[in-house]
């Protein structure tokens, strides 16, 4: 039988029955779920602590795995028109206080990041973004033969907004992440406003995308979600992901918030996947449960803060981090650093050019794998 948005908060209470929150995983029985309750090292490939993805060390909440388990059964055999997707756009668009033709659902964010490289720059109309940010964006410019135009970050590691708005002339896309990965830096509502309001007087054919995908662990007051200047401007639209904070990497759900006719456009560029009926179910629930969500931002906040303790206690400079990684100035090449920390089965961050030199990105796991973590910098970087 069909659920509707109505009766699945019936069924999720059905599925949790005994069993269904002790944690057991939809794929292997032996596996454990992280929930408040049951909270594990989270170790696994031959015992390593990934700490290199910025993935959530907890997974999904407690409603949100309830909710997968609740609707495992022969419906997803009719999953060609997938239940709940629907319900998850109108839920999206009830959250913000848009439409669902302000709404477009993609399976992860990646997808939209390329639709929107393709649909607005060209060899004549650029990509600006900043360096290093998230690179889905540059690299699908450099894929396409786009012209990109890279600007550094200003001195305390945060996108320098007037550099990106000086380099809009002729531009076909800003990039904007913010938060940013990978230095975890980000800019309040009144820099925002005021970036875009420039962009949109001195180049009003220039489109902005700002990727908020951090948003939810930005510490109170450091930031606001620029909905309401992409619900203002056509030229403006912005994404978010429910593989952060929502801890539900593996499921590949995102979206982007913007109007009808800028999503239309990234759309028609680029295909944005299907979402599949439990990725919307569970990401229906993760939206809705804003008690989890709240925990999870201070769980990740303390142990934020423990870990950059760690690294000043020991004497180096960590960036202002509104995320859930840090970005450590380890005064050494961060594959040097990256490659003692797997000796020791910790892995850490990729390479950010061009700040590799003397730059690593740390993502934050769990208390339990961070303890671990923090022993092993103090041996490495000792």
């Amino acid at each position: 039988m069909k659920t509707t948005r109505r009766g699945f908060v019936g069924t999720i209470a059905l599925g949790t029955a005994a069993g269904v929150l002790a944690g057991t995983s939809l794929i292997n029985k032996g596996a454990k779920a992280q929930t408040r309750a049951n909270s594990e090292s989270g170790m696994y490939d031959n015992g390593i602590i990934q700490l290199n993805q910025n993935e959530s060390a907890r997974g999904p909440g407690p409603k949100t795995m309830s909710a997968l388990h609740a609707h495992v059964s022969k419906r997803v055999g009719r999953g060609y028109s997938p239940d709940h997707v629907n319900e998850l756009r109108q839920g999206i668009a009830d959250n913000y206080s848009v439409t669902t033709d302000n709404v477009q659902l993609a399976t992860g964010s990646t997808p939209l990041l390329q639709g929107s490289v393709r649909a607005f720059c060209s060899a004549e109309k650029a990509l600006v973004t900043p360096m290093p940010t998230y690179s889905t964006s540059l690299g699908t410019a450099r894929q396409i033969g786009a012209k990109t135009i890279e600007q550094d970050l200003d001195s305390s590691l945060a996108v320098d907004l007037n550099a990106l708005a000086g380099a809009a002339r002729g531009a076909g896309l800003l990039y904007l992440c913010n938060p940013n990965n990978p230095t975890g830096t980000a800019h309040g509502p009144q820099a925002v406003e005021q970036f875009v309001r420039r962009v949109m007087r001195e180049n009003p054919a220039t489109m902005i995308h700002i990727d908020e995908a951090y948003i939810n662990y930005a510490q109170h007051g450091a930031m606001e979600t620029a909905i309401p200047l992409a619900m203002e401007f056509e030229n403006v639209f912005i994404t978010r992901s429910f593989s952060k904070a929502h801890g539900m990497a593996g499921l590949r759900i995102g979206y982007a918030i913007a109007q009808q006719q800028t999503l239309a456009k990234i759309r028609g560029a680029w295909g944005m996947g299907d979402v599949n009926m439990l990725g919307a179910i569970a990401a229906l629930t993760a939206l809705e449960d804003k008690e989890h969500i709240a925990w999870e931002a201070q769980e990740n906040a303390e142990i934020r803060d423990m870990v950059v303790g760690v690294f000043h206690e020991m004497g180096f400079e960590v960036g202002d981090s509104n995320t859930n990684h840090i970005f450590v100035n380890i005064r050494r090449p961060a594959k040097q650093f990256r490659d003692a920390c797997l000796e020791n089965k910790v892995l850490v961050g990729r390479d950010f050019p061009p700040l590799h030199e003397t730059h690593c990105r740390i993502s934050l796991g769990s208390r339990e794998e961070m303890a671990i973590a923090v022993e092993v910098f103090k041996k490495v970087l000792a």
